[in-house]
């Protein structure tokens, strides 16, 4: 349930129709269907989880839209994965490490970093 109450309000999952909002406002009764202990026991994932959409989006406000190279892909992932990824992030997330490289999508992080860590080792 504190998975589900990190999921950002008024967000579609363009797979299925699902708004975050109809699980942020469900009662608690839910959550008892939606348990995720089985595929972290049996290993194996819906597919419904893993779909994705891309929206694609215009590169800039005088971008050309009548060519391709003028969009960039946004990938707009299933409600049930993102609960998913939030639970896993919950449970295991003092077991999870990444690249010191790494800046996007990391707590207390940004890819302005990249520029600071850059200088420092090309000195």
């Amino acid at each position: 349930m504190s998975a589900v109450h990190r999921l950002k309000s008024c967000k579609s999952d363009g797979c299925i129709g699902l708004s975050s909002d109809y699980f942020l406002n469900a009662c608690d009764e839910l959550f008892v269907h939606i348990t995720f202990s089985g595929l972290l026991v049996h290993g194996c994932v819906p597919e419904i989880t893993s779909l994705s959409t891309v929206i694609p989006i215009p590169k800039g406000k005088h971008a050309n839209l009548t060519q391709s190279v003028s969009y960039r892909g946004i990938a707009s992932s299933s409600i049930f994965g993102k609960i998913f990824d939030l639970v896993l992030l919950f449970r295991y997330s003092e077991g999870l490490m990444s690249c010191d490289l790494q800046f996007g999508f990391k707590a207390r992080q940004s890819t302005d970093d990249i520029e600071r860590v850059s200088s420092i080792l090309c000195q």
